[in-house]
């Protein structure tokens, strides 16, 4: 294949789906500040076409060559109307001003009584540029404060703060975290803490807030984007998108004077999906935001159930209106079962108009020094803002008090005892531990329902493993697995042993090595029914070493060498009852024949993130992502001749990964990948790269897997794969009013590969309607089912229209579906 083919890849993917002499054009819509407009329409005159924009004010239109109107407007702004000749892609950016005229006011919903409550938003809107711009870049000092109570009360009602506690059992299941940093502000992308103090008691991962990163709350925004509670970012009550989006209604009015301060509702209208609900409070002479209680919809927090900010506003330092002070009430719940915590913060000690260095915002957004963790009881007093309730004093000193005796080794020898005393459950169900503190290592091992092993290639077979892991006070960890086990049929002992240690926290620097004699597919992750074959199936005995590396922020490589001598299965004993029973079904079910032969590996994978943003801890770096896409490149060498190697190839692949946001839009995903075989001298069936064919009635990870394929094939020249996944999250459907209430969620995407091999062009889009669903037992715990259409092209098939269900799980620890 010529070498060309490289160059050509991003145009392939592009071309593929635009038919010919169709054109891009694209740009943003931003106001006079260059702040990106939402919501916006973008309508070609005289034609039913045309679009919004997204978060970003961003919009795209495709159109054939000629000559074209477009009609920019937006509610508050200036309507603009721009002659473009399109004869190629071409970028096409609109700047709107302010609509100053007397028409703005004709522009309310019409009700039978007269309410300035959307009058008096607009006011602060068309004010709200010049609160943004006043403060400029600036630092300040900020204290959080974190609590969660767990409780068994089904009650939707938040954690009352002042209460107090009598019962130790309760104190037990409390967590609070407290938090001193310093933050350098200037603007939603270029911010950085310094963490002066932390301190954590109990449970502290449920906690929100413990960093503010987690989230901009304040209103004068037009979006409101916190991804540690909503998917999507949500359009504030105080903007123009938002007047489309809100009904606002008067709840009552103070009079202070002359001045008049009112509290004002919010609602979402029923065709509205990315909204919020509340109350505001605006003082009408100054045009500002006093104090406000917003709520978000439960429909967009997949790890909340109830989630309320209360602000308040004020007038700092004679110079601009800041957030001073926030609290947060959240609570997860299912039957029985609540996790409820609340997060107070606060602000203070403002610059503003600060001039930072050139270099002084980066990727790494926050740093915690050691010294941190390290404050005493006088300097929290001394920073401590907010004072501690009742039941936050009785908690500090519960754990205060049990401190001492936690960390004894009397304490701690009790807990070993009663870790590692055997029981029937454990030994039948749980598995039983062995754990010793002095030496800060635990053995595991397996139940007895896991050692029965009834499914296996060649019949049962009784497994014995387990697992040890020791964790340093550096975050340095290591660990090792083994395993053996015996099949009864053929008399034939399997087992392996690895360990992994990573030696470097912070660039995640680990090493490791594994060497084992079992049986393993000839290709992995393939449909569910041919997994189930016997032809699927070969002996590998190996030894493997790895490494893995952060040798630059985002720029990773990892290294892995293995030697295996492999074995065909065909020789073993089966079972005959299973061609009888299910021989209509699994067909093509014997062992694949071929000579013994030995295999030496090499593979070097190199991915990069630009721009990747990170929390720098003391001992360790927590990734937060990029808003850019990931980039890799793998190389996977049969190494001939080397400890009598017989294969000989070189295998390279190239990808690209990315999950890009689309507002209110909802969120997307997409996945580039081509790979070919430079060298094929020796290529043997276990090396083969795959197709994966399409399960029947089940969705796969569309991220991954097509739908539809007919079969599974094996590729070797340059193959061209892409999958594109677009949640809409609730965007259509809660426009209409009575599938709002089913909390009903849209997904749409496809997918399209070039396989030369078959000369097959491939392609397929799908459709589905998903629904979120909680796990009883545990609050934190939920899954999602979904229904889907699956429609599918190809040149050298042809596949029905096929309806799918899908399965999938929430992983709360890195907050994504999966």
């Amino acid at each position: 294949m010529k070498k060309s083919v490289l160059l050509i890849l991003p145009a392939f993917f592009l071309h593929l789906a635009l038919p010919a002499q169709v054109y891009k054009v694209h740009g943003k819509v931003v106001n006079r500040q260059l702040e990106p407009i939402v919501l916006a329409s973008i309508q070609v005159k005289d034609q039913d076409n045309g679009t919004i924009t997204n978060e970003e004010g961003y919009y795209e239109l495709s159109l054939n060559a000629g000559k074209y109107d477009l009609i920019v407007s937006m509610i508050g702004y200036q309507t603009r109307i721009v002659t473009v000749l399109v004869n190629d892609n071409i970028e096409q950016n609109f700047i709107l001003l302010i609509d100053e005229g007397p028409e703005l006011e004709e522009v309310v919903v019409k009700a039978k009584i007269k309410d300035r409550a959307e009058e008096i938003v607009r006011g602060v809107i068309k004010n709200k540029d010049a609160l943004l711009t006043a403060s400029g870049a600036y630092s300040c000092n900020v204290y959080i404060r974190a609590t969660q109570q767990d409780s068994i009360t089904g009650k939707k009602t938040r954690m009352a703060a002042d209460s107090s506690i009598n019962d130790s059992d309760d104190l037990k299941h409390m967590a609070m975290a407290e938090i001193s940093l310093k933050l350098d502000y200037a603007a939603p992308d270029q911010y950085r803490e310094e963490r002066i103090g932390v301190t954590k008691r109990g449970e502290t991962g449920n906690l929100f807030y413990l960093t503010t990163s987690d989230g901009e709350f304040n209103l004068y925004n037009n979006l409101i984007k916190a991804p540690g509670v909503s998917q999507i970012p949500l359009i504030s009550p105080v903007s123009y998108s938002g007047l489309v989006a809100y009904r606002y209604k008067t709840l009552k009015t103070d009079y202070y004077g002359k001045r008049r301060v009112y509290t004002i509702a919010i609602k979402p209208r029923l065709v509205s999906n990315a909204t919020v609900e509340g109350e505001v409070v605006i003082d009408d002479s100054s045009k500002t935001i006093l104090s406000a209680k917003i709520r978000f919809p439960s429909f967009h927090m997949p790890e909340y159930d109830f989630f309320e900010v209360e602000q308040q506003y004020g007038f700092v330092n004679d110079t601009a209106w800041m957030i001073t002070r926030q609290k947060f009430y959240y609570y997860s719940k299912a039957g029985k079962s609540k996790i409820s915590g609340q997060t107070v913060v606060t602000y203070q000690n403002f610059v503003f108009n600060k001039k930072f260095p050139r270099n002084h915002f980066g990727n790494e957004v926050s740093r915690t020094a050691a010294s941190a963790y390290r404050q005493d009881s006088v300097f929290w007093s001394r920073v401590r803002t907010e004072p501690l309730t009742g039941k936050e004093i009785e908690f500090i000193q519960y754990k205060d008090s049990i401190t001492n005796l936690m960390n004894s080794e009397r304490y701690l020898d009790s807990l070993d005892a009663m870790m590692n005393r055997v029981s029937w459950k454990n030994i039948l169900i749980f598995g039983q531990v062995f754990n010793d503190h002095r030496k800060k290592r635990r053995w595991v091992l397996p139940p007895v329902t896991g050692i029965i092993q009834p499914f296996q290639f060649g019949g049962t077979r009784i497994n014995l493993s387990f697992l040890y892991n020791k964790t340093f006070e550096s975050r340095k960890n290591m660990g090792i697995v083994t395993s053996i086990n015996y099949g009864f049929r053929n008399n034939d002992v399997n087992g392996s042993i690895s360990f992994q240690r990573m030696y470097n926290p912070f660039n995640r620097g680990r090493y490791r090595f594994s060497i084992g004699r079992d049986f393993q597919y000839i290709f992995e992750g393939d449909a569910w029914i041919n997994m189930l074959k016997r032809s699927n199936i070969y002996l590998n005995n190996a030894f493997g070493i790895g490494h893995d590396l952060e040798i630059l922020n985002g720029l990773y490589i990892s290294n892995d060498f293995e030697i295996a001598l492999r074995r065909s299965v065909s020789n073993y004993k089966i079972n005959p009852k299973v061609d009888s029973l299910f021989g209509d079904i699994l067909t093509d079910n014997q062992p694949v024949v071929f000579d013994p032969y030995n295999a030496v590996y090499n593979k070097v994978r190199l991915s990069f993130t630009p721009r990747q943003k990170y929390l720098r801890e003391p001992k360790e770096k927590i990734i937060l992502g990029s808003k850019f896409p990931s980039f890799y490149v793998e190389w996977r060498k049969g190494v001939h001749g080397l400890f009598n190697s017989d294969i000989n190839f070189d295998y390279l692949e190239f990808g690209i990964d990315h999950k890009p946001g689309f507002g209110t839009l909802g969120r997307a995903a997409y996945k580039l990948r081509t790979g070919s075989f430079l060298n094929k001298r020796d290529l043997r069936l276990v090396d083969y790269i795959f197709q994966r064919r399409g399960d029947p009635l089940l969705f796969l990870d569309p991220h991954k897997a097509f739908q539809s394929l007919d079969s599974s094939f094996p590729v070797f020249d340059w193959f061209y794969e892409g999958h594109y996944v677009h949640n809409f999250e609730g965007y259509f459907l809660n426009k209409i009013p009575l599938l709002k209430k089913l909390k009903l969620r849209e997904v749409a995407g496809g997918g399209v590969l070039w396989a030369q091999e078959r000369s097959l062009l491939y392609g397929e889009v799908f459709a589905g309607i998903e629904r979120e669903f909680k796990w009883p037992p545990n609050p934190l715990t939920k899954f999602k089912i979904g229904i889907y259409i699956v429609s599918s092209f190809a040149n050298r098939f042809n596949n029905p229209v096929q309806f799918k269900v899908g399965l999938q799980t929430w992983d709360w620890i890195r907050d994504r579906w999966r």
